[in-house]
């Protein structure tokens, strides 16, 4: 392991113990009696490198990710009865009063964020969150969140990217270029000969792209309506062209530049690292293997505040736990498997197998823990999340609903098992119908899936996937799999055997989260992406696949 690498999980490990104690005490769960939800007009955000006024706007479009400054108003008169150390704010999940300043205005107070203070606070590709909660000195919790959406939503974090202008262009605006495939680093094995890879994307430009090439050669493209965009929202839309090349890399490359150039001669090049991977292939685990699998489509009080009967979270719960315990999907012993649905996944139930059940995996045994529902923040106290069981009220959410950070803390306190696979499949959206008879899982603001994500994810050992992104719906139909999320149909059908890249009759867990993210990126036209961290979790294998399935 490298120095910088080194480096960076010790920063993640310390960004997340002090997001831990900022929650313990900015964040407290008791606040849900103490909060005023923002209605009226309370906090503003205001972006000076764009000279983007103060706004009270939830989701803002902002043209890429290199901010430097985010600058958040508390406003008058709630401001005046705030003290300095009763505000807190996060980016991205992270708290982020280290790189803060905290001053006193005419409209209120302002918090400036220096977001290039520390490297780990830079906006990324895509949605960013912004989140701030602020106290009175009568216990009066005050909270909201903001989206900033960057126009480079299609940029893939796991390639990078180099933009060079024409020397007389009129227009300075590069070329977009989205690839489709793959999705990221190409893995080789030790010791392999040339390999061909396969290259599908889109590339759009103001006037027209004139040239596509892969490491320098050539390569030919379709023009218009030819070419099928699935959602993805890019700009110069009408301007596109899609390629689907095979590039025969040699033995030794150590990536693959894709680069598109326009007619005034604007450039954007995109570059995929190519990795030798490590001998031995996938790990096969040896251990015990525990399961904890809960669907909720049934709840108690239906239609009480908003919340909503699901369709299929039940049968993706039921669908799963048979595939676990079948030959292909790892032979789960039948008493090593917990399954809860409706009627069973009461609050008091679910806390009963996260406080014994889980504790049966011992240190070298395998425990996944799977969860589709809806989830939401309290009403009362929005910076509070919460995984909805079927008894959960919506007017009493600290009483009947589990709190994520309770979650952790339990994950925390009584995992022994080292390698355990968290899948979530929840978000908000109220259960709204979207079309051809899909609806949403989830209330409210859609935070959920990104701090499930930063509660529960430890590099060493852990790997979550989450069902969606910020800000989007997770959603459900009869047409995936006979009636599924389409989240839960992919995993299943990665674990079958289509994730299987590189043909071993191995499931890997690095295989299947990809193959996932981009089969349900693609089927719901980019509309649900979903978030993963697999950590060491990479190579170890998941499920088997029989030959007569490939």
């Amino acid at each position: 392991m490298t120095p910088s690498v080194v480096k960076k999980r010790g920063r993640a490990r310390a960004a997340l113990m002090i997001a831990l104690l900022t929650l313990a005490t900015i964040f407290p769960p008791q606040a849900a009696q103490q909060v005023v939800p923002v209605q009226a007009v309370f906090f503003e955000l205001e972006l000076p490198e764009l000279n983007m006024a103060p706004t009270s706007q939830p989701e803002i479009g902002i043209p890429s990710p290199t901010l430097g400054t985010i600058v958040l108003h508390v406003l008058r008169p709630q401001a005046d009865q705030i003290d300095y150390g009763q505000i807190g704010t996060h980016v991205n999940g992270q708290p982020a009063m280290l790189i803060s300043q905290i001053f006193t205005g005419e409209r209120g107070k302002m918090v400036r964020i220096d977001l290039t203070r520390l490297p780990d606070f830079r906006l990324v590709a895509g949605r960013n969150t912004v989140e701030i909660l602020a106290r009175n000195r009568r216990g009066r919790a005050f909270y909201a969140s903001f989206v900033l959406n960057t126009a480079t939503v299609n940029r893939n974090n796991e390639f990078s990217y180099q933009v060079t202008l024409g020397s007389n262009t009129k227009q300075p605006v590069p070329p977009e270029l989205v690839l489709q495939e793959p999705e990221r680093e190409v893995l080789v094995p030790p010791g392999a000969r040339p390999q061909k890879v396969r290259l599908t994307g889109v590339a759009t430009a103001v006037s027209a792209v004139a040239r596509l090439m892969v490491n320098g050669e050539s390569v030919a493209f379709k023009r218009g309506e030819q070419v099928s965009t699935r959602g993805l929202k890019l700009v110069n839309e009408q301007n596109r062209v899609g390629f689907d090349f095979t590039y025969n890399m040699p033995a030794g490359t150590t990536q693959i530049v894709v680069e598109a150039v326009d007619a005034e001669g604007n450039r954007t090049q995109l570059k995929i690292p190519v990795r030798v991977g490590e001998k031995g292939g996938a790990q096969v685990f040896t251990g015990k293997k525990y399961a904890l699998v809960v669907g909720v489509s049934k709840f108690r009080n239906n239609n009480v505040g908003g919340l909503s009967d699901l369709r299929f979270a039940d049968a993706d719960a039921l669908s799963l736990s048979k595939f676990l315990q079948s030959p292909l999907g790892g032979a789960f012993p039948a008493d090593n498997v917990l399954l809860l649905i409706n009627e069973q996944a009461t609050l008091a139930r679910l806390q009963e197998a996260m406080n014994s059940f889980i504790l049966k995996a011992g240190p070298e045994d395998l425990l996944l823990v799977f969860f589709a529902s809806h989830g939401f923040p309290d009403p009362l106290a929005e910076q509070n999340l919460y995984f909805v069981t079927h008894d959960t009220h919506p007017d009493r959410m600290s009483e009947t609903a589990f709190l994520m950070k309770d979650f952790y803390r339990i994950l925390q306190t009584n995992v022994r098992a080292r390698r355990m696979i968290l899948l979530v499949d929840t978000c908000h959206s109220a259960g709204l119908t979207v079309s051809r008879g899909v609806t949403s899982r989830g209330l409210s603001n859609n935070l959920v899936n990104l701090w499930a994500e930063k509660f529960l994810y430890n590099e060493e050992g852990k790997a979550v996937i989450t069902s969606s992104d910020v800000n989007e719906s997770s959603q459900e139909a009869p047409h995936w799999g006979g009636g599924h999320g389409v989240f839960t149909h992919f995993l299943l059908e990665g674990m079958r055997g289509r994730a299987d890249i590189d043909a071993d009759h191995l499931v890997t867990v690095g295989e299947l989260f990809r193959y996932v993210r981009r089969s349900v990126r693609q089927d719901t036209e980019f509309r649900q992406n979903p978030r993963m961290l697999v950590g060491t979790n990479d190579r170890l294998t998941l499920s088997a696949v029989a030959r007569a399935a490939k």
